[in-house]
Order: structure tokens, then sequence, then C-alpha cells
């Protein structure tokens, strides 16, 4: 996989330093009005002492092979595997008793979401009661007509009735249990505390709520999604590439991406490559998962993405050494007294790095050309 390095902002610094920088700079002794100096009214040219330049942190360097990639630009949307995002509904429906929780809230696995109370589960749970009340006497029936059977004194039919009769009551029984463990509830509960009024329904696992549905006093049915929560730790990215695409993406091929209104691209790879093409969008889907746990990757978020498909080995410089100016691009290169600014065009560019048409001869300006930039403003202010 080709990793990718996040860049922060090209010029940092204090206002302090920056007006520090700019007395320094700006400040220098006039030149006589008769001086033969080339550089006296070239307004691209900034004058710099070593002092200076210690000091604005100003480095230079010549431009270096490296591997350049080709993106492909696609969007898409963030997602979640099916099983990391539930509905929470009530199998029996219900009154809502209690309801805590709002929509963005955290909530823990079998962490109770909603209580319920209806007459419908008071009845399950007392016929639960009936059914394995019936079954204990069946059983001990059973031992006696299996006692009485050795010692001839009961039929073999009469037994097997017994048997038969036992089976059925067994069968019911443990179909109440089942119906109260789909309505929330827990049988062994039941048996050892007796009818539980209300119905707890919990989280299926460690989540964070989008959706609330519920309110206290409402009376809700089996159909209605009371809540909704996903797992954010399982978030991941489907993107949208048209076929002819295809053949340049493979799995692992490293992707950058960001969620709309976010101003930073962040770093993720191809796990799985889709076979089917979307018959509305025309496009087959490519999921990718984030390289580090990402808070703003939300279910629906739409998202930006740029797949690299190519490298070529190009000599580039840091897009440190690039300044821009209505639209252009330029870099300062390095003369005797100070630096010269110099216009360029870009071919290609990187998150770190710019790839020129051309390249002047000169050492380059690679680190602090916006300090540059903003001492060439001063002077032109004097």
């Amino acid at each position: 996989m080709i990793p990718f390095k996040n860049t922060k902002a090209l010029a940092k610094g204090t206002v302090a330093a920056w007006t520090l920088l700019a007395l320094l700079f700006g400040c220098q002794p006039q030149h006589d009005d008769d001086h033969d100096d080339d550089h006296d009214h070239n307004h691209d040219f900034v004058h710099v002492n070593e002092a200076q330049r210690q000091l604005a942190g100003i480095q230079t360097g010549r431009p270096e092979r490296i591997a350049m990639y080709t993106y492909l630009e696609v969007t898409g949307m963030a997602d979640v595997p099916p099983e990391s995002l539930a509905d929470i509904s009530a199998p029996l429906g219900g009154f809502v008793k209690s309801a805590p929780f709002y929509e963005g809230a955290q909530v823990k696995k079998g962490q109770v979401l909603v209580t319920l109370e209806h007459p419908d589960y008071i009845r399950l749970q007392q016929e639960f009661l009936e059914a394995n009340s019936q079954l204990s006497f069946f059983a001990a029936d059973i031992e006696r007509q299996e006692t009485l059977l050795k010692g001839e004194a009961a039929s073999q039919k009469s037994y097997q009735q017994r048997l038969s009769e036992y089976q059925v009551v067994k069968a019911r029984r443990d179909g109440l249990a089942a119906s109260l463990r789909v309505a929330g509830l827990k049988p062994e509960v039941i048996l050892e505390n007796g009818i539980q009024q209300r119905v707890a329904l919990t989280a299926p696992f460690d989540g964070i709520i989008t959706q609330v549905q519920v309110n206290l006093g409402k009376q809700v049915g089996p159909e209605e999604v009371l809540y909704q929560l996903y797992n954010p730790k399982h978030m991941h990215v489907e993107l949208q590439v048209y076929p002819k695409d295809l053949e340049a993406i493979a799995v692992g091929q490293a992707i950058q991406y960001k969620v709309q209104g976010t101003p930073n691209w962040k770093p993720g790879h191809v796990v799985l490559v889709g076979g089917a093409v979307n018959p509305e969008t025309r496009t087959v889907r490519v999921h990718a998962h984030a390289d580090v746990h990402d808070p703003s990757l939300k279910p629906g978020a739409y998202i930006q993405a740029k797949i690299a498909v190519a490298a070529d080995t190009l000599e580039a410089i840091p897009t440190t050494a690039i300044v821009k100016e209505d639209g252009k691009s330029y870099v300062f290169v390095a003369r005797e007294d100070g630096f010269e600014r110099v216009g360029v065009k870009e071919v290609r560019r990187t998150e770190t790095h710019v790839a020129l048409e051309t390249y002047p001869s000169e050492m380059l300006v690679t680190h602090g050309a916006y300090y540059l930039v903003e001492v060439e403003e001063d002077d032109h202010d004097h």
C-alpha cells in the first residue's frame, strides 16, 4: 500500500514573529539613489543577510526525483456494514414509559434504551408461568406412572397418554419462553421474581444514536422504529467508480478522502472492488477503509476522494517552495545577496510536492518562501 502524508498550513508562526521578521527585513539601510545595483529597482528581489535567513528558517535545495501519483477523483458516501447498524423496535408494541436518550448520544451494549408497558406482556408472562406449573405437574405424574408401570399397576396406554400430554405442555412452555425472549423479557427472571410490569429494550452493541422516534406515553406498534444506532468503529467509505476506470483500481491502493464541509484530506486504502453496475448511477462500488479512526465519518455523509492509480518518477520540489499570486505560481531562487522571485508552471501537484515544467539552474528556496513574500510586500509599502 502507498502511504500518504498529511500536510499542514505552509506558513506557521505567531503574529509577533511575523511582525519581527517584517521589521528585520523591511528596515534595511536605504541605497543611495545613484547606486547602480541591478536589484535596487527590482520589486521581485528580496535582500537577506545570513542572520535574517536563519531567523526566518529559510532553506534552499534542488529538485529531487520522486514517485508522483496520478489520481482518479471520485465521490461516494460514508456507510456501515449491516451488522453495525441497528433499528430498535418493540416486537409486541406497547406504551412508552421511559426513553432517556437524544440523537447523537453514545450508548453501551446492554444499556436500556426504552421501557414499555402493555397488557399483552402481562398476559404472556402469565401464560408462561401457568404452562411451567402444568409441566411440573405432568413431570411428577409421569414419574408416578413409570413406578406403577414397573409394578404392573398401570397400563402402557395410560403411561403413553401422560407422556404425550407432558410433551405438549413442554412445547407450549418452551414456545412461550421463546416469545418472552423476543419481547425483551427473560424467562429465568420471571420464574425467580414473578411477573414483570415493564419490558426493557437494550442496545445490541456500543454505538451512537442517529434517530429518535419515541416519546413518553406514545403507543408504538411492532413495525415502528424507536431508535436507530450504529457502531462507529466499523465505518467505511463507499466510492462510486465508472466501469471504464475499473481497470486502474486494485485492492490495496491508497486513497485520500474528505467529508463534505471538512478541510483536511485523510488517508485510506481500497479493500474491495464491486462487480455489479448500479443501473441508476451506472457506477460500481469501491469499498475503502480509513487508515486511522475518523470521527468525522457519519452514515450517509458525502465523500470526495482521490484514488492513487499510477505513478511516474519526476523531478519535484516541496509544496512549501511554491507561492501563489493571482492564480500564478512562483519560486524564489538564490542570488548573491538575497532571493529573486521567478514565475514557474506546475505540471503535477500532490499534497507534499510539485513538479514544474522547467526549473531554474540556481538553488531554490524550499522552506520559508512565504516569509519572503511578506518581506517583499513590506518593501513595496516603503
